[in-house]
């Protein structure tokens, strides 16, 4: 059977001469481009400049002829600044109800220009007008206020030396790109030739490497190359770089693996600090049932025969057993080490069962979390990690706002959780009232054991895990915050369609 595939091969010389003319041609276009809009913007600017100084240099003359109606005065006034400049076509001055007052005795005033600018919100204004009625096509016009609404001056200059001198630019830079052009390509061949010789040699023994067939995960490539030299077996250096190469991926990916372990130890750490916060929390939210269930069964030991209301106690009794299951459940769930396993999140119910994990502590302390949830929305993402995100943030702002108590105890202390989307990203704030964050922490309160709690009341990991877990979530977590008046942080992440 015939082989269809057919291939062909370009001599390393030809390959080098072809790439270094691509380079150079592609240099002199971005560079012609580059220097184009560069020297255009200049350009512009300076004429902006030249045009608004001199409406303003007639804004001034024509001020008090204005005022006393000395139109001979005015007319005089415009001729004397046209003769100043040969790029003026025309000068005008218009009323406050765009009548107008005085021009240049040479020019004819079409009606279509009196109406083609006019100021921008009391300031002068510059509009480039496209016009058959003068000699030039394109003319720079510009609206320039005279004093307290007087009147507006009209000057248009045109642009055909701007043109003229970015044109002489051009063409310099293009001469000067074809040199380069003659000589670079001169030089890529010259070069070619003395870096091509010796490698034809080297790649007739190494055409046994399959390089177009390695996979990611396979790098121990063996080369051998027998270069007559002294009768000696000779490794150059594209052998040594081989080498280096798969000892740095081996190290890379030891290295990465040891790193990934060590962020999940972080992140369970974290978790269990987290865990030692709410234990009290905890307790009471097991305590509270038990206690009930202690005061129903004493009632029904003591009348066994009240079958109609050791029915209500039993019931009560089930609802305090499932109250404690669920708040087990939910404790094992979140302490539990999970990796990054993907999936889709509701959001609404991660929120609300980081709030059922920091209620007690937050009603110890009478505060009350509120929640913005106009729609329910869902991401990608590991539901466990982003409630220990979210966990971490109600506690941050609970210690925030505790803090300034203590400072204000007048201050009653408020958290503000929503979600909003935006196209394809849902954002989470959580906003509260606390201290805020000094200008001086602010940069490292992402660092890892960085913590501003006293001794044993933090182990400075909490946001550091937390941005990384926004990180493996391919999202974004940032804040703003008001020193002595709270906090908001802002949580990016991926929209999932339902």
């Amino acid at each position: 059977m015939l082989n269809s595939n057919r291939s062909v091969r370009i001599p390393l010389f030809w390959k080098f001469a072809i790439i270094s003319t691509i380079i150079v041609v592609l240099f002199g276009s971005v560079n012609v481009y580059l220097l184009w809009t560069s020297v255009y913007k200049t350009f512009d600017r300076e004429i902006d400049q030249r045009i608004k100084v001199l409406a303003k240099i007639v804004s001034d003359k024509a001020l008090n002829p204005m005022v006393y109606g000395e139109s001979l005065d005015l007319n005089n006034i415009l001729d004397e600044v046209k003769q100043s400049d040969s790029s003026i076509v025309y000068i005008f001055i218009i009323d406050s109800t765009n009548e107008l007052v005085a021009k240049n005795y040479d020019i004819r005033i079409p009606t279509g220009l009196l109406d083609a600018n006019s100021l921008n919100s009391g300031q002068h204004n510059i509009k480039v007008i496209k016009t058959s009625n003068y000699k030039f096509n394109t003319i720079r016009d510009i609206a320039f206020p005279i004093l307290n609404g007087v009147g507006i001056v009209r000057l248009g200059i045109t642009e055909s030396s701007i043109q003229e001198q970015m044109k002489e630019a051009t063409t310099n830079v293009i001469m000067m790109i074809i040199a380069f052009f003659a000589i670079g390509l001169g030089g890529a061949y010259i070069f070619s030739y003395i870096i091509t010789t010796p490698i034809k040699e080297i790649s007739k023994r190494a055409q046994v490497i399959g390089l177009s067939h390695l996979e990611y995960n396979d790098y121990n490539i063996e080369t051998k190359k027998f270069l007559n030299i002294f009768n000696i077996t000779v490794n150059d250096e594209m052998d040594v770089l081989i080498s280096k190469f798969s000892e740095m991926i081996t190290r890379l990916k030891a290295s990465y693996t040891e790193l990934k372990a060590t962020q999940g130890a972080l992140i369970q750490a974290e978790k269990l600090a987290s865990l030692g916060t709410l234990a009290a929390g905890v307790a009471h939210e097991i305590n509270n049932p038990i206690s009930g269930i202690k005061n129903c069964t004493n009632r029904i030991i003591k009348n066994p025969e009240n079958q109609q209301q050791n029915q209500i106690y039993m019931e009560l009794i089930k609802e305090a057993t499932d109250r404690i299951e669920n708040v087990v459940q939910h404790l094992l769930k979140f302490s539990r080490k999970q990796e990054f396993v993907f999936e889709k999140v509701n959001l609404n119910l991660v929120i609300d069962n980081a709030i059922l994990l920091t209620e007690y502590k937050l009603q110890r302390s009478n505060f009350n979390v509120k929640t913005s949830f106009d729609d329910v929305y869902f991401v990608s993402g590991s539901a466990n990690h982003l409630e220990q995100v979210f966990v971490n943030l109600i506690l941050n702002s609970l210690d925030a706002i505790l803090e300034r108590i203590e400072k204000d105890p007048e201050v009653k202390g408020e958290i503000e959780v929503g979600i909003n989307q935006s196209e394809d990203r849902v954002f989470i704030t959580f906003k509260d009232n606390g201290l805020g964050i000094p200008a001086e922490m602010q940069g490292k309160i992402y660092d890892p054991f960085f913590t501003s709690k006293e001794v044993g009341k933090g182990t400075g990991l909490g946001l550091s895990v937390s941005f990384n877990i926004i990180n493996e979530h391919k999202g974004k977590i940032s804040f703003n915050t008001v020193v002595g008046h709270g906090t908001e942080f802002i949580i990016e992440l991926p929209y999932h369609e339902c």
